[in-house]
């Protein structure tokens, strides 16, 4: 049986069942790209290769679970929330390992008042943003993320962090309202 499709703002939208390959070849790169950019400011040096591994994991569940998936869902949003489930998991991961490895630097202090001593350009502001964008909480940063990179609107959000679409705006608000604050702060 040959089954058309129908695009509409990137999404795939038909009655009949999509085959699993259809969606890798569609959203494999959004995936694996939402992820690099998670791992990325998570601090992770290896991040590509982490986000690798995740977008692997992603489609594995995916393929898992993809017989219990009704015709006429969002792909794309199902996607995302596997893909936020499994960046949490590794997210957890890496913060209990750094709180047992990590070691007490001496010159924290120091560095820090130094940086604020330092005029920022606008490619240091862009780090300077990333770097405050990583400290947000999980859930604001992933909600940020999802809203201005990946331009994913408050349902699909909602859809991919499991909660209601009021509680994704007030996570992409509250994520803003703090990097303003800390920004205009300093």
């Amino acid at each position: 049986m040959i089954i058309t499709l129908e695009f509409k703002n990137g999404l795939i939208m038909t009655q009949q069942p999509v085959r699993f390959e259809t969606l890798i070849e569609h959203h494999h790169d959004e995936i694996y790209s939402y992820l690099w950019r998670m791992m990325y400011s998570a601090g992770y040096d290896d991040y590509e290769l982490v986000a690798q591994d995740l977008t692997q994991d992603v489609f594995l569940k995916a393929y898992r679970a993809y017989n219990r998936l009704r015709a006429n869902s969002n792909y794309r949003a199902w996607l995302y929330k596997i893909a936020t489930n499994c960046a949490m998991s590794r997210l957890k991961q890496q913060q209990r390992d750094s709180v047992r490895y990590t070691p007490l630097d001496d010159n924290l202090a120091h560095n820090t008042v130094q940086a604020i001593d330092e005029r920022i350009s606008d490619q240091e502001f862009l780090q300077h943003v990333e770097r405050r964008i990583v400290m947000l909480p999980a859930k604001q940063r992933m909600a940020l993320v999802m809203r201005y990179v990946h331009e994913l609107d408050y349902a699909e959000i909602a859809e991919a962090l499991g909660c209601s679409q009021e509680s994704a705006r007030a996570n992409v608000y509250q994520a803003l309202k703090r990097l303003r604050r800390e920004i205009e702060a300093e």
